[in-house]
Order: C-alpha cells, then sequence, then structure tokens
C-alpha cells in the first residue's frame, strides 16, 4: 500500500522560515494533487514578541483586530499559491496543541512546518517547536529552515556591521 497525500498543512507565524514552509508545501501539494491548509495559531494569552516579552491586555475588541490581521495574512499568502486549492483559518491555542487538532481537523496527511536556527543555549531553554510537534503530530511532520546558512548574515546585515 503505497501512502497518500491528500491534505497538507502549513502553520505559519508569517516569518521567513514559515514563508519557506508554504513554498514547499505548496509545491508538494502541487505534485501530489493534495489540498493546502494554512493556518496561523494567536497564542493566549496574547505576548509582544522580542527579547523582552511581556502579556499585552487582552479585550474582545484587540483580540478581534488580531484575527482579522492574521486572516487577512493568510488570505495574501494563500493568493500567492497556484495550482492548488487552498484554505485558510486562523486558531487560538498554544502552537503545538492548535496544530495537532488542525492536523486531526483536516486530515492531514503530512505537516510542513518553517524552523530557525537557534543556539544551543535557547534551544535548551525554550526548546524547539518542531520537535515538541513531532511527539503530539498525528502524521509526519517535515521541517523548512530559513534558506540562509547558519551564521550567514543578509545584506542588511552586512551592510549594518
Amino acid at each position: 500500500m503505497k501512502p497518500s497525500i491528500d491534505h497538507i498543512l502549513v502553520p505559519t507565524n508569517f516569518g521567513a522560515a514559515s514563508a519557506n514552509a508554504v513554498a514547499y508545501g505548496a509545491s508538494i501539494a502541487r505534485g501530489a494533487g493534495a489540498r493546502l491548509h494554512l493556518v496561523h495559531v494567536l497564542e493566549q494569552p496574547f505576548t509582544t514578541s522580542g527579547h523582552y516579552q511581556f502579556h499585552l491586555p487582552d479585550t474582545p475588541a484587540l483580540r478581534e483586530r488580531r484575527y482579522q490581521d492574521a486572516l487577512a495574512e493568510l488570505r495574501r499568502l494563500a493568493a500567492f499559491v497556484y495550482g492548488v486549492e487552498v484554505s485558510v483559518e486562523v486558531r487560538d491555542g498554544t502552537v503545538i496543541d492548535a496544530t495537532a487538532k488542525a492536523a486531526l481537523d483536516y486530515g492531514a496527511n503530512l505537516i510542513v512546518v518553517g524552523t530557525y536556527r537557534h543556539s544551543a543555549l535557547k534551544h535548551y531553554i525554550t526548546g524547539n517547536i518542531v520537535d515538541r510537534l513531532l511527539q503530539v503530530a498525528p502524521c509526519p511532520v517535515l521541517a523548512v529552515g530559513d534558506s540562509r546558512p547558519a551564521g550567514a548574515l543578509s545584506r542588511a546585515d552586512r551592510l549594518v556591521a
């Protein structure tokens, strides 16, 4: 029996590695004749990004705005995918749990997730989303890194340095 790929789930945080994951997922979906499901998770409680994270106040109006912004960005991403049937969804919860639940809900045969290179210390402290997803995912997980080699500087980084 040959395994088939009918549904591919791509969770995205709208970063560079996620964009690569969307591209890989779309390419695989095109070749397999599969559907592509793009999902963004609004983690609760909502925190700022960066080194000094803190919880932001949450109100129904702010929650709705974050939801609408994420949905608009997902639709923008989906517009760049051609030759594949694409669905988009914004979910609440933790990234790991919401992604695993979405994979079950969509009947995903494959999850394509973007991953970033971290220092060993940061990996030890925060863990790795891919490692944790592998433990709970109901299907295979393909990790796609950002396109820069470890330690490489972008052109902008080189100009600033």
